[in-house]
């Protein structure tokens, strides 16, 4: 480590200890991931674990704190070992978190994503929105949402191939951060429904009305009942084959590097 880069690890700190940083470091990474089904070669923590390693690599370059990680969040689908927290929870609690972080002296509050998810994403956003907009006494408090996806160019361009979930960006990086829990044989859904999941991550989910946003101007909305698509057994969306190490350890690389240059501009 570089003498200009320190890194604090929140859950290691002591009360003295965090009195002490915060006259230097007013800014606090809260890792966010997943425990869902990740094929069946990776494992339910893959969002997690690249979501903890990331922020804890740019927290010693961008000197900041590191918090613990929040494991549970809104996957959608509903195979073996996936647990959903609703997306009114998961705000609420996010919230509460961020007020926390607030009251401890923070100015600064930086969400790094390794889960993304539209329902997921979407209500984080509009939950945060809605605190800062009620809760006059933050005026001063910056927080911000960065998928760890949207940091590395690599990882971009896969997701433009169709790569999304346990495909090959996600598999490099689960081996070459913890290569031993990556099992060595690959398993895809059937083709007509893992085409369906990598032409559009959403087919994952069947809806029994339109789930369009209705406007104002409607003035009518039927709420669906919405479901994982009972086709579907493995749900892996992209393809695997290819993964390996190297290609992980550059895609985390360039995430890392690029979102502590952001977050070091940006203060």
């Amino acid at each position: 480590m570089a003498k200009n880069e320190q890194c604090y690890v929140l859950a290691e700190m002591t009360v003295k200890d965090i009195r002490e940083a915060l006259k230097k470091i007013t800014t606090v990474l809260l890792p966010m991931g997943c425990t869902e089904q990740h094929g069946y070669h990776l494992p339910l923590s893959t969002d997690t674990l690249t979501a903890e390693y990331v922020a804890g690599k740019v927290a010693t370059k961008a000197g900041c704190i590191v918090a613990p990680a929040v494991p549970y969040t809104f996957s959608g689908g509903e195979l073996p070992g996936t647990v959903n927290v609703s997306t009114q929870v998961l705000g609420l609690y996010v919230r509460d978190i961020c007020r926390s972080f607030a009251e401890i002296g923070f100015k600064r509050i930086v969400l790094v994503l390794g889960h993304g998810g539209s329902e997921n994403l979407r209500d984080i956003q509009e939950s945060l929105k809605m605190f800062l907009r009620l809760e006059k006494a933050y005026k001063h408090l910056t927080i911000e949402v960065i998928g760890i996806w949207s940091m590395s160019p690599v990882w971009l361009k896969s997701m433009r191939e169709h790569n999304y979930h346990a495909d090959i960006i996600e598999t490099s990086m689960i081996l070459c951060i913890k290569p031993m829990l990556v099992r060595k044989k690959y398993v895809l859904d059937m083709p007509s429904v893992h085409n369906e999941l990598i032409a559009d991550p959403d087919k994952y989910q069947v809806s029994d009305a339109d789930t369009k946003t209705n406007t104002f101007l409607d003035g009518y909305c039927r709420i669906p009942h919405i479901s994982q698509r009972s086709d579907m057994k493995v749900g892996v969306m992209g393809n695997p084959k290819g993964a390996n190490a190297s290609l992980g350890k550059k895609v985390l690389d360039e995430a890392i590097a690029n979102l502590a240059k952001y977050l070091k501009k940006a203060r």
